[in-house]
């Protein structure tokens, strides 16, 4: 042990869960708060249950700007702006524009596939070792495009990747089917296809918890229903999190409290460069159906919809759409129409014999940072480290954050290099 004040872990969504596990695997005690009854019910709850290396270009491509603009009059935009949030966006707006150059966004997008390579090789063995229960599959994702010519950026980026490791193929229609057979009916309207054999689903809600059970089993705690008010600093350096009614000593504090980090961190004068994207669900259980139609086994992505249905266990999740509108948790109703179009126009025997209002809806806030990358370190005072801005990559980059945040706490040899994710970049 080092020590018998533990880290305190603020945030119970899958960050939190992934640096909690990580502490205690190595023996580091461990505490983490966590202000909702349960674990994982907020933007690890319900979302789109990939890990994909595949899909680590950030989303403020070159061109970006273009495309939300038009979005402030188009309800279906894929990356939709809402005219409210526009004050909270404008400084950070303007780093993410910055930060679509090609240069920077390249840069970004090499080094985020790093951290997702790791990071999914991670997941994949821990799930198989520890025989984690979260609907796990690991038969990659299947990314369809309309038209040939739609093809040619993603097939770019992934060319560049596969010389860091990223495994891919181009598949036609035919293929694309004969790899998921559950796509036959949509057959005509796919052009062609990049299938990655590397990606896995994941439940991330049923991770969470798997992994906050293993850390108590190697001593760590969790407490829910405890909600961090402020990070106590004395002379420079951390000394615990006051609660309401109570003050928590600890040896160090790791913010990972995704969109709610940047609360936490104003009062200790640091402004955080993440804002909240919505993104939504809408999942089925369809395991009722698997005599009467084949079911998908594996993930599918609409690259031009920024949209998936990925099975997990029992159910169907059609899941996608990023929607800037602050902290508004509000489903809009177009939106989960636009996700079960998505699901007709995939699998449309399974459309057709679920029934639309079974679905169970849902909406989370990714933290989006302003260059696309995660804030992976120690910030500010003495003590205090980061582990939030994951965006769209929370559980594809949750186990190697967490390794790459605890070794640099014990002075380790980092798998990856933590440089890209500097907290105080």
């Amino acid at each position: 042990m080092s020590g018998s004040l533990p880290t305190v872990v603020i945030g119970g969504g899958l960050l939190g869960a992934a640096t909690l596990y990580e502490l205690a695997s190595r023996g580091e005690p461990a505490l983490l708060l966590e202000a909702k009854e349960a674990l994982a019910t907020e933007t690890s709850f319900a979302n789109g249950g990939m890990l994909t290396p595949s899909m680590s270009d950030p989303w403020n491509s070159p061109g970006v700007g273009r495309h939300l603009m038009a979005s402030l009059v188009d309800p279906t935009a894929a990356m939709k702006l809402r005219l409210h949030a526009l004050p909270d966006l404008l400084g950070w707006g303007l780093r993410f524009l910055r930060h679509s150059s090609p240069a920077r966004h390249a840069a970004a997008t090499e080094a985020s596939f790093r951290l997702a390579l790791d990071s999914t090789q991670r997941t994949r063995q821990l799930i198989r070792s520890q025989g984690l229960r979260c609907d796990a599959s690991f038969g990659g994702t299947l990314k369809l495009f309309a038209r040939p010519r739609d093809l040619h950026g993603p097939k770019g980026i992934a060319q560049r990747l596969a010389a860091l490791g990223l495994r891919f193929s181009v598949l036609s229609a035919a293929q694309a089917v004969e790899r998921e057979p559950a796509l036959a009916a949509a057959s005509s309207r796919v052009a062609a296809a990049l299938h990655f054999p590397d990606d896995v689903a994941a439940d991330a809600c049923a991770l969470t918890r798997e992994l906050a059970r293993l850390a108590r089993a190697n001593g760590a705690q969790v407490r829910t229903s405890v909600a961090a008010q402020r990070i106590v600093v004395w002379q420079g350096e951390v000394t615990g999190v006051e609660t309401e009614g109570a003050w928590i000593a600890a040896r160090r504090v790791v913010v990972a409290g995704g969109c709610g980090s940047r609360a936490l961190l104003r009062p200790l004068g640091l402004r955080l460069a993440v804002r909240p994207a919505k993104g939504y669900s809408l999942t089925f259980d369809v395991g009722h159906l698997s005599s009467l139609t084949p079911l998908p086994s594996l993930p599918v992505i609409d690259d031009a919809m920024h949209a998936a249905v990925t099975p997990l266990g029992r159910r169907l999740r059609a899941v996608g759409t990023a929607e800037f509108a602050g902290d508004d948790l509000s489903l809009d109703a177009r939106r989960l129409d636009n996700l079960f179009a998505l699901l007709q126009r995939l699998y449309p025997e399974i459309a057709s014999r679920v029934d639309r209002s079974s679905g169970t809806p849902w909406a989370g806030l990714r933290p989006m940072s302003a260059d696309g990358l995660p804030f992976v370190g120690p910030a500010g005072p003495k003590g205090l480290w980061l582990n939030t801005g994951h965006g769209h990559l929370g559980l594809t980059l949750a186990m190697g954050s967490a390794a790459l945040l605890v070794d640099q706490m014990l002075d380790q040899p980092p798998a990856v290099s933590p440089e890209p994710f500097r907290a105080t970049r």
